[in-house]
């Protein structure tokens, strides 16, 4: 049976925010990130994986997190995405979010992200 996930973002006011991926039927989440909000940056402080997911399923709920990311960044004008690991105190580059201009004249303006890998 395929699922259904479904993504919650909840605001910290102007510090932050969190995003949860979860199966439309289970309430236990796939896996969530903490993200403070660092002049025009995005960094995520904090983030956990159900153990009992596979490595499917877990990147799935990651692509649904990050497309909410990247809403979140073109909202609030964030350029960059990074990365704290756990027990270690310097964040990481992950990816950069740009502006297109607008497109074919119609006023619509997307963020094409850019990874490091």
């Amino acid at each position: 049976m395929q699922s259904n996930i479904k993504v919650k973002l909840s605001h910290h006011g102007c510090y932050g925010l969190n995003v949860e991926a979860r199966f439309d039927h289970i309430e236990e989440p796939i896996c969530f990130v903490n993200v403070a909000v660092v002049g025009s940056e995005f960094v995520v402080m904090k983030y956990e994986v159900n153990p009992q997911v596979t490595a499917k399923e877990a990147q799935a709920a990651g692509d649904e997190i990050d497309r909410v990311l990247e809403q979140e960044a073109f909202k609030l004008s964030i350029k960059r995405l990074l990365i704290v690991h756990p027990n270690q105190d310097t964040a990481e580059f992950v990816r950069e979010y740009r502006v297109q201009p607008f497109v074919m004249g119609f006023g619509v303006k997307a963020n094409t992200p850019i990874y490091v890998n």
